[in-house]
């Protein structure tokens, strides 16, 4: 890891570590963020980047699906939907559905 650049890209940075292994990392990233112009975490834990991240971007088969998600005002459910593309079905299927 080189610590002077500038952006930090963390890429599963807490894969595979243990409980206080991975505080310390998150303790890091939290760290990282509040001091750096750009710090990008990628993780596939959903609890991890709600605890790390001001601004979330998703992608799914290498698109970006949604940007900007504010992880004060969007719960994680409401990710994890736009995560498995069930969100893109509820769309289609009320826009679909008669009287829509």
């Amino acid at each position: 890891m080189h610590f002077d650049s500038d952006p930090i890209i963390l890429d599963e940075p807490t894969n595979n570590l243990g409980v206080a292994e991975t505080q310390g990392v998150l303790r890091f990233v939290r760290s990282a963020r509040d001091s750096r112009p750009s710090c990008i975490f990628i993780a596939h834990n959903i609890h991890h980047v709600f605890q790390v991240v001001e601004r979330i971007v998703v992608l799914r088969r290498g698109k970006v699906v949604a940007r900007n998600i504010d992880p004060k005002r969007t719960s994680i459910e409401e990710v994890e939907l736009i995560l498995t593309g069930m969100s893109d079905e509820a769309i289609r299927k009320a826009a679909s559905s008669p009287g829509a």
